[in-house]
């Protein structure tokens, strides 16, 4: 198994997680009337991550390395209130959305909104890929 760390500080910041291939989109719940029921289920599965460093052109998602939202660790949402937007939940419209606790740096975007999948994407160049045991 394998972690990610912050690149400039080299805290962990993702729960233990295996590669698998990346899934495909999740549909919207269907009769959904309350805004909490119209956020899909996280695309991942826990203990897991993706690359997507190259989604489609009209997907709405960021490039990067998707993991299960509560795989994320170490990491808080971001100081500028502007970057915590959304219809029903939080988007990726205003950029990386989740910095590392420890130095601040900008690491991922976390989608949970009614017109987008349920997940985080960590930022490539933000990130360390590690198999040490802490």
């Amino acid at each position: 198994m394998a972690r990610f760390l912050c690149f400039a500080c080299r805290r962990t910041i993702t729960a233990s997680v295996r590669k698998i291939p990346l899934p495909p989109w999740k549909e919207s719940p269907e009769g959904a009337t309350e805004w909490f029921e119209r956020i899909k289920a996280p695309r991942m599965p826990r203990g897991t991550y993706a690359a997507n460093h190259r989604p489609g052109e009209f997907s709405g998602e960021p490039p990067g390395l998707v993991i299960h939202p509560d795989d994320a660790r170490g990491m808080r949402l971001h100081p500028d209130t502007s970057r915590i937007t959304g219809c029903c939940g939080i988007n990726l419209l205003d950029g990386p959305n989740l910095v590392c606790e420890g130095c601040g740096a900008e690491l991922a975007v976390h989608q949970a909104d009614c017109h987008t999948e349920n997940q985080v994407t960590l930022v490539t160049e933000a990130v360390i890929l590690s198999y040490a045991d802490d």
